[in-house]
């Protein structure tokens, strides 16, 4: 009998107001070219009909835009011990970040500043709902394509700590949960 484990978790991204800045500058230059592919419109054809849809065009693409800038979440999948993440834009375009064997994680437990800046120089791979979010975890890990130490941030549910459990170290799980 072949035992599998297989846990799935989607959650939303809570934007920064950086990213929340980029996307009015996505909006606010789409209906700037909106409004100049409209003018062109008007000078080229009189009847207004060319206008008309250029106008329509231009505010479909800025929606369109915008929409895939706002609306990101992140798709964490665990299956025998390997954990992939996946980026899904506006419930329409995935693309797979990481693939990763739980068995290389060295450190783990609850998200906090200090906990991640005492593991010195690492790369941070931030795919998680938000910081501030109880539940989100980081992970410790050598990459084996380019050798980096790497801290991945992901929020988890029961769930997903239950199917890590059954694949990270033992010792690596105790620590990261004791009380």
């Amino acid at each position: 009998m072949i035992s599998d484990i297989v846990c799935e978790y989607l959650v939303k991204r809570k934007l920064s107001p950086t990213e929340l800045g980029q996307a009015a500058g996505v909006a606010g230059l789409g209906l700037l070219l909106t409004w100049f592919f409209r003018s062109v419109g008007v000078l080229i054809d009189r009847t207004g009909m060319m206008s008309l849809l250029l106008f329509l065009v231009g505010a479909g693409l800025t929606v369109f835009f915008v929409r895939m800038a706002l609306m990101v979440e992140y798709e964490y999948t665990i299956v025998n011990g390997e954990m992939t993440v996946d980026r899904i834009r506006a419930q329409s375009s995935r693309k797979s970040l990481l693939d990763l064997n739980v068995k290389h994680i060295e450190k783990m437990g609850k998200y906090d500043e200090t906990a991640v800046a005492a593991l010195g120089k690492v790369k941070v791979l931030d795919y998680c709902a938000d910081k501030a979010n109880p539940d989100t975890y980081y992970a410790f890990y050598k990459d084996e394509k380019t050798n980096i130490n790497t801290v991945l941030l992901f929020t988890a549910n029961q769930k997903m700590l239950d199917a890590l459990k059954a694949s990270v170290s033992a010792t690596v799980y105790r620590e990261a949960f004791r009380k």
